[in-house]
């Protein structure tokens, strides 16, 4: 390895390293001051410390681009000020051999990032909605959600009774819509590819009458499951995961787009560090030491890792509301930044 290339690595490495520490730091002051209001109405010392130390991975899988453009703006700066740039480019280096090491440093945030919500923040996700519901909103744990799903020409209501019981109503209908037959089951517990139903009640429609059935017991076969009826929370579900559970919905006929933006996310927001790299070059690496040029620089980079942060909210919303496809809202922050970056830096080398 170079030692210009192992200097730049380790000096990047280094700011990132400390902005991390000390974004997570103020996080957690202020994070801690708004949950200590709780304190003896839900949660305790030992409950609040756990807390804050679950929102971690959180902080650091959500926000690790912004602070890799915070950090490495501020490395340039202090290149830029101490004259190392102007050494660099007087001696026949091109932006190449600066962005290379940059680039290798946000690689391994990315690799950090995208392991942190692969494998830890889906777990400490749970808990922390578990906390913030039951110990902080004082509200029971089990969902009572009901929703409408279908499976081939019936039509099922779900309603979650906890423990893994459900009142289930099922509506089946012919090829023209038709009402063929109702059952209403008190309670109904699901195995893969099968519904067990306790108390049922059975109607079906006759020419000028209407036949009544009731069976203590029955199965019902059904590719439609619990985990439909009460959707789990895409911030708690791997990315292999999402994708299978997106793809049931969609054969369902339900709506998915929720859980494809959380997949496409997963992979959208490690890339966002190597873009921020870019954009950060782009900005503030500036010949010369002129303070005020770097800290415009600082300022515009800060803004449009911001903005670029505030857009992936908007377009997630926007993904929901089915007015973006899910996969294009979550890579569009990503694509306007880099065509900006690259822009940018195109012109500052003069082509």
């Amino acid at each position: 390895m170079p030692v210009l290339f192992r200097w730049i690595f380790l000096g990047c490495l280094g700011r990132i390293a400390a902005t991390l520490v000390a974004l997570v730091a103020i996080f957690l002051i202020a994070e801690a001051f708004d949950k200590a209001r709780f304190l003896g109405h839900g949660i305790d010392g030992a409950l609040l410390v756990e807390y804050l130390l679950l929102k971690i991975p959180f902080m650091v899988s959500e926000f690790m681009p912004i602070i890799v453009l915070l950090a490495t703006s501020i490395y340039l700066v202090e290149l830029s000020r101490h004259q190392e740039l102007v050494a660099m480019r007087a001696a026949g280096l091109g932006v190449n051999k600066i962005l290379m090491p940059l680039i290798m440093t946000a690689s391994l945030a990315a690799l950090l990032t995208f392991a942190i919500g692969e494998w830890v923040t889906p777990t400490t996700n749970q808990r922390l909605d578990r906390i913030d519901r039951v110990n902080i909103h004082h509200l029971s744990d089990s969902k009572k959600d009901v929703q409408w799903l279908k499976d081939g020409q019936r039509f099922f209501r779900l309603q979650a009774l906890g423990d893994g019981q459900f009142h289930l109503i099922m509506l089946e209908t012919d090829a023209e819509g038709h009402w063929q037959e109702r059952l209403d089951a008190a309670k109904a517990s699901y195995q893969p590819g099968l519904w067990n139903l306790q108390n049922i009640n059975i109607s079906r429609p006759q020419v000028g009458n209407m036949t009544l059935r009731h069976l203590a017991h029955m199965q019902l076969p059904s590719n439609v499951g619990p985990n439909t009826a009460d959707p789990p929370d895409p911030r708690h579900m791997r990315l292999l995961e999402l994708k299978a559970y997106s793809h049931n919905l969609e054969q369902a006929g339900l709506a998915s787009a929720g859980f494809r933006f959380s997949m496409q996310r997963k992979l959208a927001v490690p890339v966002s560090c190597l873009i921020m790299i870019i954009l950060a070059t782009a900005l503030c690496m500036h010949v010369g030491g002129r303070l005020g040029s770097a800290s415009w620089g600082i300022v515009g980079a800060i803004a449009l890792g911001l903005g670029a942060y505030v857009l992936g909210t908007a377009t997630q919303l926007m993904a929901l509301s089915n007015y973006l496809p899910a996969a294009f809202s979550a890579w569009l922050p990503n694509i306007l930044i880099l065509g900006f970056s690259g822009f940018l830096l195109l012109h500052r080398e003069g082509y």
